[in-house]
């Protein structure tokens, strides 16, 4: 018989001089960061990464700094980060940073074993996530910080891994990469610019809503994602407006923490799975290209999931979802699908890369490609 946790990560709230005394208390173990050098300057943390690998030293641990983390890491990223640690021992990853951050340090944790006994390439880790070979790996300790309020990452068992060659995007899939534990500071959020705590929160909105409609939702899945849901409504414009305002930003981590345990129980349904192309392939951010999509779906989704008058009330004081969107949007972005570059022409070629198993089979109402169609037509 097996059992499924409801959540087995550790959640601790903190701030900046409580996470780095946390972490300190971790040098007797062989350690990867993985977090960029553009974050170690923003947030003045420099001397205390060199602190905690001096600390490591003095007991004979390891300490390896990952500082080249990119946006929605590939294969390559994943070898490159290898490489560094070459045949170093590792017990802990440390991910502090982004989705991105997260989703590179959950690449490493698989394949950091594979990797000390054979050479591997695009081709083997591109083979291994196709055909799910890497379930049997034995994965690394993740301890996530996450300095967005908005994948949820730092909760779920999943990381997203792009191919470089931009033919399509995969998904790690295990319980063995669900972070031991997730510190939440707050105050990292102070540094994200509007355009991305913009992305971040609407991802963090769809993600709850999603997960509120999929096919595999529950009453405990549904609170959480509802609360999730009415705290960006309260929250995001707040924070986009005014950056520096914490209580707002430690509001939106919380929505973060509660829509990423509900959709680590249901997944995401045709929102995300829409989105994919829309990023892979024009570079439109994650969250915006999830959001751009959410009303058009929601209308379609209407009277085919449980309580969904309860949850499509919240947007009622601005006119619906589509006009609490554009109220978050204003003076930021136009929410688009030609803001991006993306003409009638390129309509058929997203339609083609938009069908994900896991995410578009598991919304409530059956798509077909032309519904997809019709619903890229609507934002364009």
């Amino acid at each position: 018989m097996t059992y499924k946790p409801f959540c087995n990560t550790e959640i601790k709230f903190s701030n900046l001089k409580q996470l780095e005394q946390t972490l300190l208390e971790y040098t007797s173990s062989n350690i990867v960061l993985v977090m960029s050098k553009s974050s170690a300057l923003r947030w003045d943390i420099e001397n205390f990464i060199e602190e905690f690998k001096n600390k490591c030293e003095e007991v004979n641990s390891s300490f390896i700094w990952i500082s080249q983390v990119v946006a929605n890491p590939t294969q390559s990223d994943i070898i490159e980060a290898l490489e560094q640690i070459g045949n170093k021992d590792v017990d802990i990853i440390i991910a502090l940073g982004g989705g991105s951050a997260i989703d590179l340090s959950k690449g490493v944790s698989t394949f950091y074993n594979v990797y000390q006994s054979k050479r591997l390439t695009v081709e083997t880790i591109t083979d291994s996530i196709t055909n799910k070979t890497y379930i049997n790996n034995n994965f690394i300790d993740i301890i996530a910080v996450p300095t967005t309020a908005g994948t949820g990452s730092e909760i779920t068992q999943w990381a997203t891994i792009w191919d470089m060659n931009k033919r399509r995007k995969f998904s790690i899939d295990n319980p063995g990469l669900k972070p031991k534990k997730a510190i939440i500071v707050p105050e990292l959020t102070l540094t994200v610019p509007p355009m991305m705590t913009l992305a971040t929160g609407l991802d963090t909105m769809c993600q709850a809503i999603e997960a509120y409609w999929s096919k595999h939702t529950t009453p405990v899945v549904q609170e959480l994602a509802y609360r999730a849901v009415e705290i960006v409504i309260e929250n995001l414009r707040t924070s986009v407006e005014q950056p520096g305002d914490v209580q707002s930003r430690e509001k939106l981590c919380r929505a973060s923490v509660l829509a990423g345990m509900a959709f680590s129980h249901t997944r995401t349904t045709a929102c995300h799975s829409i989105s994919y192309p829309l990023t892979m392939l024009y570079g439109v951010p994650h969250g915006l290209a999830v959001a751009l999509t959410l009303d058009a779906v929601a209308n379609i989704n209407t009277n085919h999931f449980p309580n969904d008058k309860l949850l499509l009330a919240l947007f009622n004081e601005f006119g619906g979802i589509k006009d609490f969107i554009d109220y978050v949007c204003e003076g930021i972005v136009p929410m688009k699908l030609s803001t991006f570059g993306i003409t009638d022409n390129d309509i058929s070629i997203i339609v083609d890369n938009a069908f994900t198993g896991g995410r578009m089979d598991n919304n409530p109402v059956e798509l077909s490609k032309q519904d997809v169609e019709n619903i890229l037509y609507s934002v364009i």
